[in-house]
């Protein structure tokens, strides 16, 4: 896709103000630059699916979040909690630590697993985003098997230039942002930006804070030097801080239920429903965008910093240039009141810290010759190491007291239990480190005009070791439980004892324990990938290619629960390609790729029951699957006015080989399942985009521009079980926005309008085994904004 602006300089301006003014030079498509081997080439000749999106491109589709990407790129499906990215059904199953993402995030040619850098995109920071389709191993490595996102920031300029954003919307909505750039002497430049996000929750809360809002704050700042005519040194920081009110969504064992729980009781016959609430009716059943909860759930980043630095040495016929990086953060995650209720005498409060570190280094080598053949190759390093606490607690109040009789809380010593001040219920704690090693060759050869052959490898090696303890205060599984479905068990009416000293020792139907469990886990894998790719200029404007790739994610274990099989293998893909680019009267552009996958040992979350009979997740290989599927892109430059563009995608997956898995939640009187023929998880069938925009130009008054957008996704599936509590419906969105340029061209005026028809569907469908629900957050209702951009 061609990035390109439908604003034009007029050759024409004597007209009266006012009057709309006919174009006395052709506009035609721009040429887009991307990086997606390693090196500067323009979009169209390049033999690999990509979507670019450029900072221009960002204002003028409107694009605010991931949510949008999503709209826009064929076979691209993003999850925002947790955060998942997934290219033509290929990505990450579960966020556990010591598992992989499917889809590698670049940000300036350093590896992240932060995908969050798509949705902090902006083009006050922005040059382009780049979304690579297809196993992108050979340059790319580790994580790539689906594809790859690669995001190149602005750069420091040889001349000044200031940049000020300000927006007001919707839900108390206001941003915030500047940047500024220029020399500081003759061989140095700088960079700087900031910028401040606020948004009230869109997730009516009865019982306290509304939900789902939006506190993001951050800087950064850039030098680029040159250091002689031929080296230049590049270094980057940057940190966003976020703090956002957020909630689980809602409760479910399998389907909604309503009321909560009507009719619990504890053993000695105590109905409780009415003191915990859970006879009141469940307002998120009715409403999606309405929850009743006294304690809403808190996602913070409290510290992230992102070094990179660049350093390029132009030699007669070869560059040579380090990247190297230093990533550190610390991110927590507070699901609070897992009683969905607003009374805060049955809070259960679950939460989540990570504490993590990373660095690589990567030296290239590229040639720069005029000779048919071309090459890069290259050594990488990347380690990261990371410590995941994750805490249960719970809180009952007093007044429970008479529910429990007196002879029987005599019977307790509070003496012999273990002191738990902080009214733990569970802990665990997982920490890992990681190494990955890599060396890659990529070449290709230009036979003539018409022909070129590309080939590459790349060689592998990961290495984990983990160490994972726990702690279990009292079993969420206890056969016998006052709420069967929470998690809450007979213990919680034994609160007068928890202040005090802690747990007793023997009560309740859960299994109290003083000891910490603790085991140590490593292990390593190799692989050697490739591509071989054949592409063919029939004309100076068109090309049509075919290509052989693979991709690998490295095994792994999930560590902190102690799970009975922690080990996963690694998984494999082949990709057969075949795709057609073109461009015609410079004015309409049609991308079009087909493809076919053949999966391996594809890591796959799923559930079972343990010989206990209790429900435990885990991630394994499933044997075979295979995904097929088109992607069309046009662009087309109708008229000097009008602007179009069109994007589809069709995407069918499915597990070939596939067996067994325990659908513990929805339906575990079923028992063991055979999965082979199930449907890859977050993969829509059918994605459509379409966008209109159009130029209205006068003398005086500047440039109107007013654009539309329509976007429909088909049904996606969120479980390997295919059951229709996991599934989320086929959905459509308009968007329509509306943007003035001042005749100068620095002052731009951008009101818009998002989701008009104020559509509903989830974007989230997560199971928790433990709690024996399924829980969703919905997408954004509608909600407009205005925003101001000014630059000098």
């Amino acid at each position: 896709m061609k990035t390109i602006s439908i604003r034009k300089t007029l050759l024409a301006t004597s007209l009266a103000a006012s009057v709309t003014l006919p174009a006395a030079a052709q506009n035609v498509l721009e040429e887009v630059i991307v990086v997606a081997q390693k090196r500067e080439e323009n979009l169209q000749d390049t033999a690999i699916a990509i979507t670019a999106i450029g900072g221009t491109m960002m204002d003028e589709l409107n694009i605010r979040s991931s949510s949008d990407y999503e709209a826009i790129v064929p076979s691209l499906s993003v999850r925002d909690n947790p955060s998942r990215l997934f290219i033509r059904g290929v990505g990450r199953v579960t966020n556990s630590l010591g598992t992989e993402p499917g889809v590698a995030v670049y940000l300036d040619q350093v590896y992240t697993e932060n995908f969050t850098v798509l949705s902090r995109a902006t083009s006050l920071t922005t040059e382009r985003i780049e979304v690579l389709r297809g196993p992108q191993g050979t340059l790319f490595g580790r994580n790539a098997t689906g594809g790859a996102l690669n995001v190149t920031s602005l750069k420091p300029n040889d001349e000044f230039e200031h940049h000020v954003r300000a927006t007001a919307g919707d839900y108390g909505q206001f941003d915030m942002g500047a940047s500024s750039s220029g020399p500081i002497t003759k061989d140095l430049r700088y960079r700087v930006h900031g910028y401040q996000q606020t948004r009230d929750g869109y997730i009516d809360n009865n019982g306290g804070d509304d939900v789902w809002d939006k506190d993001r704050w951050g800087w950064g700042a850039q030098l680029s030097w040159d250091i002689s005519d031929s080296v230049n040194l590049w270094l980057s920081y940057a940190t966003d801080i976020r703090d956002n009110e957020r909630n689980l969504g809602i409760l479910g064992g399998g389907y909604l239920i309503t009321p909560y729980l009507p009719d619990v009781r504890s053993q000695d016959g105590f109905l409780l429903s009415e003191a915990y609430q859970w006879d009141k009716e469940n307002p998120a059943v009715t409403d999606s965008y309405e929850v009743d909860s006294n304690d809403v759930g808190k996602s913070k980043d409290n510290d992230n910093n992102k070094w990179i630095a660049h350093l390029t040495w132009d030699l007669e016929n070869v560059t040579l240039k380090y990247i190297g990086s230093y990533f550190d953060g610390n991110y927590t995650n507070t699901n609070g009141d897992l009683g969905y209720t607003s009374n805060p005498d049955n809070q259960v409060v679950e939460s989540v810290e990570q504490d993590s570190e990373a660095y690589s280094h990567e030296i290239q080598f590229l040639s720069e010759t005029d000779g048919p053949l071309q090459w890069v190759g290259g050594l990488y390093f990347y380690h990261d190491e990371k410590e995941q606490p994750f805490t249960i607690q719970s809180r009952l109040a007093e007044y429970l007291d008479f529910v429990v009789p007196g002879d029987e809380i005599a019977n307790f010593d509070p003496s012999t239990a273990r002191p738990n001040p902080g009214r733990v219920q569970y802990f665990q704690t997982g920490d890992l480190e990681r190494d990955s090693y890599a060396a890659y060759f990529d070449a290709n050869y230009t036979f003539n005009e018409t022909w070129k052959l590309t080939a590459g490898l790349r060689y592998s090696y990961d290495e984990k070791e983990g160490y994972e303890e726990q702690y279990v205060v009292a079993d969420l599984n206890a056969v016998e439980t006052i709420a069967p479905g929470t998690g809450l068990s007979d213990y919680d009416i034994l609160k007068p004892f928890w202040d005090a000293s802690g747990f007793p020792a023997n009560c309740c139907g859960g299994d109290f324990s003083d000891e910490v469990s603790s085991r140590k886990l490593d292990d390593d894998w190799d692989n050697i990938s490739g591509r071989v790719v054949l592409d063919y200029m029939y004309s100076d404007d068109a090309m049509v290619y075919a290509s052989i790739a693979s991709g690998y994610k490295s095994g792994g274990f999930r560590l902190g629960d102690l799970q009975p099989n922690p080990i996963f293998d690694e998984e494999e893909l082949i990709a057969y390609e075949i795709g057609y680019k073109g461009t015609f009267n410079d004015t309409l552009q049609v991308n079009a790729a087909a493809y076919y996958y053949d999966y391996t040992d594809m890591q796959v979350l799923v559930s079972r029951l343990t010989d206990e009979n209790l429900p435990v997740s885990e991630v394994v290989n499933a044997d075979s699957a295979e995904v097929k599927g088109v992607e069309i892109e046009t662009i087309w430059l109708a008229t000097d006015n009008l602007m179009l563009m069109a994007n589809y995608s069709y995407i069918d997956g499915e597990y070939d080989d596939f067996c067994c898995a325990v659908d513990t939640i929805v339906a575990p009187e079923l028992g063991e399942q055979d999965l082979s023929g199930n449907p890859l998880t977050q993969a829509p069938e059918n994605k459509v985009f379409f966008n209109a925009s159009y130029s209205i130009r006068t003398n005086s008054w500047g440039e109107f521009v007013p654009s539309a957008s329509y976007s429909w996704v088909d049904e996606r599936q969120y479980d390997v079980f295919d059951t229709d509590a996991t599934r989320a419906d086929d959905y459509y969105r308009v968007d329509a926005m509306l943007t003035w340029y001042s005749p100068s061209e620095n002052l731009r005026i951008i009101a818009s309008g998002r989701n008009l028809t104020d559509e509903e569907t989830w974007v989230t469908l997560e199971r928790l085994n433990s709690f024996g629900a399924v829980t969703g957050q919905a997408n954004e209702p509608r909600n407009w904004s205005v925003e101001v951009q000014y630059d000098f």
